[in-house]
Formats: structure tokens, C-alpha cells, sequence
């Protein structure tokens, strides 16, 4: 999983405009947990949380995650208890989420106020690649239909956060496991699959 996310992972860094150093942060969808490993080694986070449905994944997760200062639970939303983010992320979460302004709330409540939340997802209707994949994988994966950035956009403005976006400053891609149809992996990278920073905004903003 870190060599398949990895460039991406790096791009997300690249792109965020927080310091991550001595923040504790939230992983929401956090798989094995290599994302989270990956700050605290070269961000060097205070703390780390992730949650993922996934059973299997979440216990690779607490076997691998060694010494690092990371706690990971099995969760559908947010787990009770879990507050005081500086800052949370996803990657590829939204799209199969069936109530986007609850998980709005969701993380809403568990950001400190002016905490950010960065969210990737090209997995919507203006992605022409998306819109085929998901039309041939939805129902055996059983996920909702599919949003469009504007309706991710009012989901989390509808709950107080402070909107905006930005194309992840993207490398190389790897053509081994985007091939045939490169070119196409190309414009889905770089103009498809946008940063949301979602701000929940201090009192005086």
C-alpha cells in the first residue's frame, strides 16, 4: 500500500499548507495505516488516530505501526471519545460515504476550532474515468451514486466549514500500474482528483 499511495501521499504533503510538526491528527479511512506511519516519521505528528471498516486492515494496522505514538480503532464514523484534531485526512473516502453532511458533523466535532480537514477525491461526476468506473463497479461494491464537487462542497459548508481547494502538486506518475490509457491517468492526477482544505473557522472569523 505505501508503494501503491506513496506519490500521492507525497503530493498531498507537498500540497497542504500546515505545519505538521506536533499536531495530533486524524486519519479518516486509514487502511494499514501507512499514511499515518509516514507522518510521524518525517512529520513528526505529536499523535496519530485513523479509523477503517475494514477489520483486517486496521489490525495490520496496530501490528504494524510499532513504537510510533498511533492508535487505530474498527469504525464506520468517527469513534466516541476521539477529539482535539488539529488536522484530518482522507484520500479516496468521500465518494463512498452514503451521508456526506453527517461525516461532515462528524469531523467537525472532532477538529479543534480553526483545525482543517484535507480531503483527495477524483471519484465524482466531473471525472470521466470515475464516472465509467463506478458506473461498471457500484452495485457489487455497493456504494451510493455519485457526488459532484459541488455537492461535496455544500455537504461541509452546510455544517460551518470554510471551503476551498487545490490541484495536488502531483510528480511523476507511475506508468507501470496506470497503463493502458496513461495519458488519461495524466489529466485525472493533475486536473481531476482535487485537495479539498475544509477550515472549521475560530468564532471571530
Amino acid at each position: 500500500m505505501q508503494e501503491e499511495h506513496g506519490f500521492i501521499w507525497r503530493a498531498m504533503l507537498d500540497t497542504i499548507d500546515v505545519d505538521l510538526r506536533g499536531k495530533r491528527v486524524l486519519d479518516v479511512g486509514c487502511n494499514r495505516g501507512g499514511f499515518l506511519r509516514l507522518l510521524a516519521d518525517k512529520a513528526h505528528i505529536a499523535e496519530g488516530f485513523g479509523y477503517d471498516r475494514a477489520t483486517g486492515a486496521v489490525a495490520d494496522a496496530v501490528r504494524l505501526c510499532g513504537d510510533w505514538p498511533l492508535t487505530f480503532a474498527v469504525a464506520d464514523t468517527v469513534p466516541p471519545g476521539w477529539s482535539g484534531f488539529d488536522v484530518a485526512f482522507s484520500h479516496e473516502v468521500l465518494y463512498l460515504l452514503d451521508d456526506l453532511p453527517a461525516h461532515a458533523r462528524a469531523v467537525w466535532d472532532a477538529l479543534v476550532t480553526g483545525g482543517v480537514y484535507y480531503a483527495v477525491e477524483g471519484v465524482h461526476a466531473g471525472s470521466p474515468m470515475m464516472v465509467k468506473w463506478h458506473g461498471e463497479a457500484r452495485d457489487e461494491l455497493a456504494m451510493p451514486r455519485l457526488y459532484n464537487v459541488e455537492e461535496i462542497i455544500e455537504a461541509f459548508a452546510s455544517v460551518g466549514f470554510e471551503v476551498a481547494a487545490a490541484r495536488l502538486k502531483v510528480g511523476f506518475v507511475p506508468a507501470d500500474r496506470h497503463t493502458p490509457g496513461f495519458l488519461d491517468w495524466l489529466d485525472y492526477y493533475y486536473d481531476q482528483k482535487p485537495l479539498f482544505r475544509f477550515t472549521k473557522p475560530s468564532p471571530s472569523m
